[in-house]
């Protein structure tokens, strides 16, 4: 693997080579897609200064008149692999095809998004003389503005295209009714070529674009991303609604693999101040946002006074933040913290950690249950983390991990394992056996039964630490109306795909 800094994971030890993905270190798609976004965010940078110099604008053939044509329309069915022709039969979709109003060509294909078979449609638009394009695949989200270049490269205006998702919204959801799946199939197709012997042709619009960003969110990815436009030479504001810049970044003080997370927030905070093209507002918050894509106004409130910004995009940074509950006795006795206070003791008061002789730690609390079924992700990695902190202030220190799953991602087992090493014992729980905290008479006390040995254990730690969920900010809905942006089922913002587009 490539050894880069922990802070700035895309770059390579020499200047101007860029790494992302498992190249860097194990990961999944969706963290490779977005260090490969980081990386063509780096090199934008460096190339800003010569932007659009090498640019050739692609030529398409003249626009075929469909004036006054009766519609000729061509559908080509999708087999998808194994994806959509387990559950549907595809030959006999495109059979049943065949016999539509205005169809006159109709072939079935293994991948209809594959180069062969894209240069196929574009052959048989000329060869049959096509009008109207009907592709019965996937998503339109992921694969209709391929089919739309593919049309135009034939000549065809794009808007000549119709997509039926016979993938996503048929065979996925009926795999145990392939005769029904068959049948929704035909209909998902029979409503595309009903629309395209209706629609016309659109002529694109071209629109100014306001060239300025706005950020919303001043913590580690807000001022990230401000710094990301500006470095290509671009305005950008940034708004924050707390007093300072930082967000959860204030509240850090170490990483796992022990870099100082205070140095990082001060060291951006002053790239931020000291860069002429970003303007900072704090104590501020959207009121209303207006316009469409390129040309925005926001109005944003900072206390009294109210101003109007123009930006033609906008960056939603808002973050998370930790869940708060009575769970386990928190907010009612003041030896229950969370790993964020834990920390925050161990790099603020180490000399009152030394004094500990036993802690408790819990893991997913608040996360993957009923109501928050998502694992946060980070919760492991910072207990660990703080274990490892613990047990180099006082080795003797008996350190106690009541986990459901360990999950350190990628390099951070090695952590896990050096916990383990350390001394620090970790012991299993089910969900449906959790940790039973008591106080009674003062003491505190942790009940768990220890499946493997299928006893229950109890334990009195000087300071038990919760390992909560992470959890939306709370402004989420209100930005979500303003902007008419997605949240998902968590109330976190929804991704455009969760593995080509994860942010």
């Amino acid at each position: 693997f490539c050894d880069t800094d922990e802070f700035s994971p895309v770059k390579t030890s020499k200047d101007g080579i860029f790494v992302c993905g498992a190249f860097q270190g194990p990961k999944d798609i969706p963290g490779s897609v977005i260090q490969a976004s980081g990386a063509a965010g780096e090199v934008s940078s460096l190339l800003s200064a010569s932007r659009d110099t090498l640019v050739e604008k692609k030529e398409y053939p003249p626009e075929i008149d469909v004036a006054g044509q009766e519609p000729r329309i061509g559908v080509f069915v999708c087999r998808c692999g194994i994806n959509i022709s387990a559950y549907v039969d595809v030959p006999s979709v495109a059979e049943y095809a065949k016999g539509l109003p205005n169809v006159v060509y109709v072939e079935d294909n293994l991948f209809t998004c594959s180069q062969d078979t894209q240069q196929k449609i574009k052959e048989q638009i000329k060869e049959q003389k096509l009008n109207r394009v009907i592709v019965a695949s996937c998503t339109p989200r992921t694969h209709e503005s391929l089919f739309r270049e593919t049309v135009r490269e034939a000549g065809l205006n794009p808007y000549l295209f119709e997509m039926a998702n016979i993938r996503d919204q048929c065979s996925w959801i009926h795999m145990q009714d392939p005769q029904g799946a068959t049948k929704k199939a035909k209909d998902l197709v029979r409503m595309p070529v009903a629309k395209a012997s209706l629609i016309e042709p659109l002529p694109k619009i071209q629109s100014e674009v306001v060239p300025r960003g706005l950020v919303i969110g001043g913590g580690l990815a807000g001022m990230v991303a401000a710094l990301g436009i500006a470095e290509q030479g671009f305005e950008v504001y940034l708004i924050e609604k707390e007093r300072e810049l930082g967000g959860n970044l204030r509240d850090l003080y170490y990483t796992l693999a022990g870099k100082d997370a205070q140095d990082l927030l001060k060291k951006l905070i002053a790239r931020v101040e000291k860069e002429d093209l970003i303007h900072v507002y704090t104590e501020a918050e959207i009121k209303s946002v207006e316009g469409s894509v390129g040309k925005f106004k926001t109005t944003i409130g900072s206390g009294e006074v109210e101003m109007e910004l123009e930006h033609g995009i906008v960056i939603v940074a808002t973050g998370a933040q930790e869940y708060r509950s009575d769970e386990y006795l928190y907010g009612t006795d003041e030896r229950v913290i969370t790993q964020r206070e834990l920390e925050d003791r161990i790099a603020n008061h180490p000399g009152k950690v030394k004094n500990y002789e036993r802690i408790v730690m819990i893991q997913c609390v608040g996360s993957r249950d009923e109501e928050r079924p998502y694992c946060s992700r980070v919760c492991c990695s910072e207990a660990i983390k703080n274990a490892l902190k613990v047990k180099g202030i006082n080795e003797k220190s008996e350190v106690y991990v009541l986990y459901r799953d360990i999950r350190t991602y990628g390099f951070k087992e090695e952590y896990y394992n050096k916990a383990g090493d350390a001394g620090v014992l970790f012991i299993r729980y089910d969900e449906d056996k959790k940790p039973v905290v008591s106080n009674e008479g003062g003491k505190l006390t942790v009940s768990v039964l220890d499946p493997t040995l299928n006893e229950t254990i109890q334990i009195e730690p000087d300071v038990l630490v919760l390992s909560v969920a992470t959890v939306p900010a709370n402004d989420n809905e209100k930005l979500s109306e303003l902007l008419k942006v997605s949240l998902n089922e968590d109330n976190f913002f929804l991704e455009a795909h969760v593995k080509l587009r994860p942010v």
